[in-house]
């Protein structure tokens, strides 16, 4: 009896001393993931004169030190399983380690890492490719990164829900400086030394409008669905408040690329919201104040004139809306009657849930759009019909001035990767070394052509193409498919999570016409690794 009682007593010690080996894990992972998601949006240093490579040596610095400080711990901790229980500890983690605990997204993940490795080795440019230093530091050191990143988190954080509220912050501080700036009101003094024909193409802390809108779909995505799900009011309130800060700064930006994130985003919602008659109440709402943001930047623009920035593009397709101030009336009164109506059921005590009917309904106009859309590219660019379109011509007319010149890069994009020979077709020229291309090869006709010098085709995904290779490709895309259904799965029943797959998925479509930055795509991966982590939590 003696004898099984210290052999319980033995058990119990060596259970209490992993818990508490990974609760020390978890404190560590959980400060750089925090450090990560408040500080990697808003860190600077010389404003924008460095600001990516500040931004991306601070990410290399939490996450080193992320592996780093788990290791010291680790060493601690052995030593001690030796000292205490003659290593009785590390016995029992090498038998449940096994290749078979992997899961399909880890496998994709370190697909997604071999075919970078594989496409450095292969390279001409080895010290390019894993530095990514001719391109935006998106090398295979990047990638490695991201890759170590995500086994940490998702093997140690314990997550909480006020991490969002954290990555929300941060967000907001982003939002307000980039608003301020759209008001030619330069608070920190970011702007004070830039030159004037630069002026309104960088904003906030995050540089170039274009990775500014591209890190807003990330926050735009999770305000909304926590906005969407949240039950208590001053919580609701919060996420209302950074979903309208959100919203009006994608608008204020002055870039047609945030519009791709604002469309997936208002398009795909539903697909989760019209499960009740609660959650049509919050699209609705959702749909109402951006609409309503629209017409008041609208009347601040003719209001101040030269005072703000002019916004032009997809916005002003909605600004000619004749009788918009009546449209936004109207949805704000069918808003308010949803509201009372599903307020009298509550007190009636009868149940407000709906059938996936709305759901159903919905996906079939996301198919009847997209397939519109098809058609109307086909039309305009195949069948020679562009002029039919008049006013929004310049937006389905693939031509080489489309998209300020992505037209034109796309095309010579997959002219390289054509003449690629075939070790280049499958693993690409090496991670970021377009611009080695390009300048090498094209840089004659890229002046006549476009005036300006392209180190990056504009679209990630046939960046990857071209520098990682279909193989590269197919990784990449598989890892975000893979990760995004697992996160769907576990989201449906834990609305943090599905917060985490809008961001995602709203970053996924505006990455069709904008580039992967370590000022932006850091977080990506981390709003990834922590929605795994969450539903390993679940499970």
């Amino acid at each position: 009896m003696d004898q099984n009682q210290s052999s319980y007593s033995m058990e119990a010690q060596i259970g209490q001393f992993r818990e508490e080996w990974h609760r020390t894990n978890s404190r560590i992972v959980s400060v750089f993931t925090l450090l990560i998601l408040a500080g990697l949006p808003i860190v600077f240093q010389d404003y924008y004169f460095n600001i990516l490579v500040v931004k991306y040596y601070y990410y290399c610095a939490m996450v080193i030190g992320m592996a780093v400080f788990t290791a010291i711990a680790a060493v601690i901790y052995i030593r001690r399983d030796r000292l205490l229980y003659g290593g009785e500890v590390m016995k029992m983690i090498r038998s449940e380690v096994k290749i078979s605990a992997l899961t399909v997204v880890d496998w994709a993940m370190i697909a997604f890492a071999l075919s970078a490795a594989i496409s450095t080795l292969q390279s001409e440019y080895k010290y390019e490719s894993f530095w990514g230093n001719e391109g935006r530091y998106c090398g295979l050191f990047l990638i490695l990164l991201y890759i170590l990143c995500y086994f940490l988190v998702t093997r140690c954080l314990e997550f909480k829900k006020w991490y969002a509220d954290v990555f929300l912050g941060a967000g907001l501080i982003v939002c307000i400086l980039g608003i301020l700036h759209f008001f030619y009101l330069d608070p920190l003094g970011f702007k004070k030394e830039i030159s004037p024909d630069d002026y309104d193409i960088f904003v906030s802390t995050l540089g170039n409008i274009n990775t500014y809108t591209s890190y807003l779909a990330l926050p735009l995505g999770v305000s909304a669905v926590l906005f969407s799900a949240e039950k208590k009011t001053g919580r609701k309130l919060w996420y209302y408040i950074c979903l309208v800060m959100a919203l009006t700064a994608m608008v204020m930006g002055v870039s047609d690329n945030a519009y791709l994130a604002l469309f997936a985003l208002l398009g795909l919602l539903p697909l989760y919201l019209f499960a009740d008659r609660k959650g049509i109440q919050s699209y609705l709402v959702i749909i109402s104040t951006f609409l309503t943001i629209i017409f008041a930047i609208d009347k601040i623009e003719a209001a101040f004139g030269d005072r703000v920035q002019e916004i032009s593009g997809i916005f002003n397709f909605f600004t000619r809306i004749p009788g918009m101030w009546a449209i936004v009336l109207i949805l704000w009164g069918i808003t308010a009657g949803f509201y009372l109506y599903n307020c009298k059921a509550e007190r009636k005590g009868r149940e407000i849930k709906a059938t996936n009917l709305y759901r159903y309904i919905w996906l079939a106009v996301v198919i009847c759009a997209a397939a519109v859309i098809l058609f109307v590219l086909y039309d305009a660019n195949i069948a020679g019909n562009g002029e039919r379109y008049g006013a929004v011509a310049n937006y389905v007319i693939l031509d080489n001035e489309w998209g300020t010149g992505r037209g034109y890069v796309w095309k010579l994009a997959l002219k390289i990767y054509d003449d690629f020979p075939l070790s280049h077709k499958l693993f690409g020229y090496g991670p970021d070394t377009f611009g080695v291309i390009t300048v090498q090869n094209f840089w004659d006709e890229m002046l006549s052509i476009s005036k300006q010098k392209f180190e990056n085709v504009h679209n990630e995904y046939l960046q990857y193409l071209i520098t990682i290779g279909i193989v590269g490709l197919i990784s990449y895309v598989s890892m975000l498919g893979t990760s995004l259904y697992h996160m769907i799965r576990t989201g449906l029943k834990r609305p943090v999570i599905m917060a985490f797959v809008f961001g995602v998925v709203c970053y996924c479509v505006q990455a069709v016409v904008n580039i992967s930055v370590p000022m932006v795509m850091p977080l990506v991966m981390l709003l990834i690794a922590i929605g795994i982590s969450a539903g390993r939590s679940d499970s």
